[in-house]
């Protein structure tokens, strides 16, 4: 018998894996995850955030996304950006300034055979002609993290032509009244579900008055709360003042140029 030998394409890929077993593997090659999501039946990734039962009953995502322009911001492993898609939505832009997030972004799209993209940036390189327009952005659990929230806020309005929906974490100090204000963490506070980790970027905890003020004083309008509770989070709803559909960049005019 004649044994044929292997090119070298099949000795880089010896074996096709099922599929449930690479999705398996894929998920114990990583040392951390936030969110739970089942990327195969029977396979969840062991985050210690479960974001369908703790989240998404709270965070306004309209039930139907149908043909929209979705924009994530802060996507973590892109529980929203899968769910927006999931819910209709066209296109969907994920970014995340942490590269195993991305990593870990890619790792649940390509299980999930999701079409939704994500981008090692942040938040303050938002611009139009570099990411076009949305109809919805999601900014969810990042506001308390950055040094510069109002700025950031000003870079979602520049993109955002529909609606931002927005979670953060909140803190109330029943003695400030209908005052507007913010406790500030210079070097970070105790975080996880039990408080067992340090998060050093955990830098500003507004309260609700606060983050209402703060939407409404970039230029957003029509703000609503979306669900509040007065000793963990808060979530809002506002529009831009142009109201108009989201829009892919122009790839002939930008970024370069």
């Amino acid at each position: 018998m004649v044994v044929k030998e292997k090119t070298v394409k099949e000795r880089a890929f010896p074996i096709k894996q099922p599929f449930k077993s690479w999705v398996r593997e894929q998920i114990e090659s990583e040392d951390y995850w936030f969110h739970q999501m089942e990327l195969a039946p029977g396979l969840i990734t062991p985050g210690w955030s479960n974001p369908r039962l703790d989240k998404m009953p709270h965070y306004g995502l309209p039930g139907s996304m149908w043909g929209m322009r979705v924009l994530d911001v802060g996507c973590a492993e892109g529980f929203f950006s899968f769910e927006a898609e999931r819910r209709g939505a066209r296109e969907i832009v994920a970014i995340d300034s942490f590269p195993d997030s991305i990593r870990r972004f890619n790792i649940c799209r390509n299980a999930l055979g999701s079409k939704a993209t994500g981008y090692l940036t942040n938040v303050y390189d938002l611009n139009r002609k570099t990411f076009g327009t949305f109809d919805v952005v999601m900014f969810y659990g990042v506001l308390y993290h950055l040094r510069h929230p109002l700025l950031a806020l000003e870079k979602i309005l520049d993109v955002c032509t529909g609606t931002m929906l927005m979670q953060t974490a909140t803190y109330e100090e029943p003695a400030a009244g209908q005052v507007a204000l913010a406790k500030f963490n210079p070097f970070g506070m105790p975080s996880g579900l039990n408080k067992e980790n340090f998060d050093p970027t955990v830098f500003w905890l507004p309260n609700n008055l606060c983050v209402k003020a703060m939407v409404e004083s970039v230029g957003f309008e029509d703000a609503q709360f979306v669900s509040t509770n007065p000793l963990i989070s808060v979530c809002i709803s506002a529009k831009s003042p142009v109201q108009k559909a989201g829009e892919h960049p122009n790839e002939m005019n930008a970024p370069w140029s």
